[in-house]
C-alpha cells in the first residue's frame, strides 16, 4: 500500500493480471477505484522482482517468464485459496495486529461512536507515501495526484502543508545562505528593529 499509495479497497482487488512486470506497473481497474477511473500505478522495480519470485515459488507464474498461470487470483489472499480475497476490514485487522506487535499501536482518541482511534492506520501508509513523494522526492504534484488516484490537484495539495521538520529545515538551509553572504557593517545592527 505504501509503495503504490493506493486506497485500502484497491489493494484487496489487485489480481495477478493486473500485474505489468515488464513496465513495473499495477492496473487499477476503474471498477475497483472511488473515482471510478482506471489507472496505472507505479512499483520499484525490486518491489516487482520480489513479486514475481512469490508468484514463481507458489506457481502462479513460469519459472522462467512472466506467463501467469491463474491471472483471476487475487495478489494478497488467504493461504487457503487465491481465488478469495482479503476484505478491506480483515486487512485493517491484520495492519493492526503487527502495529500492535511492533508498539506502533498508540491510540489518541474515540470517535463519535466510541471506536479507539490510532496514529497509524493502514490508511496512514497512503498519506505517507504521497508526504514523501511529494516533500522528499520533489515530484510535481500532478505526477503524484495520477500515481494515487486523487480526482482533482486539490485533493493533492492538501499535502502540501509542511511538517516542522521540512519548515526548518528549510530555514536553517536559508540560513545558512546569509551567513554566507557578505557581513553588515557598523555597530548596533539590531538597534534600529527594537522593539518599545
Amino acid at each position: 500500500i505504501y509503495e503504490l499509495g493506493c486506497r485500502v479497497g484497491e489493494f484487496v482487488r489487485i489480481k495477478i493480471k493486473h500485474l505489468d512486470f515488464n513496465r513495473s506497473v499495477i492496473l487499477i481497474p476503474a471498477e475497483n477505484t472511488k473515482t471510478g477511473k482506471m489507472r496505472t500505478s507505479h512499483l520499484p522495480r525490486g518491489l516487482m522482482n520480489e513479486i514475481a519470485s512469490i508468484l514463481r515459488n507458489e506457481g502462479r507464474m513460469g519459472k522462467r517468464d512472466f506467463r501467469i498461470s491463474k491471472p483471476e487470483s487475487f495478489l494478497f489472499h488467504p493461504y487457503w485459496d487465491s481465488r478469495v480475497r482479503y476484505s478491506e476490514n480483515r486487512l485493517r485487522q491484520i495492519f493492526r495486529h503487527y502495529a500492535a506487535k511492533a508498539g506502533l499501536n498508540h491510540e489518541y482518541g474515540v470517535d463519535k461512536v466510541g471506536r479507539r482511534l490510532h496514529r497509524l492506520t493502514i490508511h496512514s501508509l497512503r498519506h505517507s507515501h504521497i508526504m514523501h513523494y511529494i516533500h522528499h522526492h520533489k515530484l510535481p504534484l500532478p505526477i503524484v495526484q495520477k500515481q494515487v488516484g486523487h480526482r482533482s490537484l486539490r485533493s493533492t495539495s492538501v499535502y502540501l502543508n509542511p511538517s516542522d521538520e521540512a519548515v526548518g529545515e528549510a530555514y536553517r538551509e536559508a540560513q545558512f545562505k546569509t551567513l554566507k553572504s557578505p557581513p553588515l557593517t557598523g555597530d548596533n545592527h539590531g538597534e534600529k528593529f527594537k522593539y518599545s
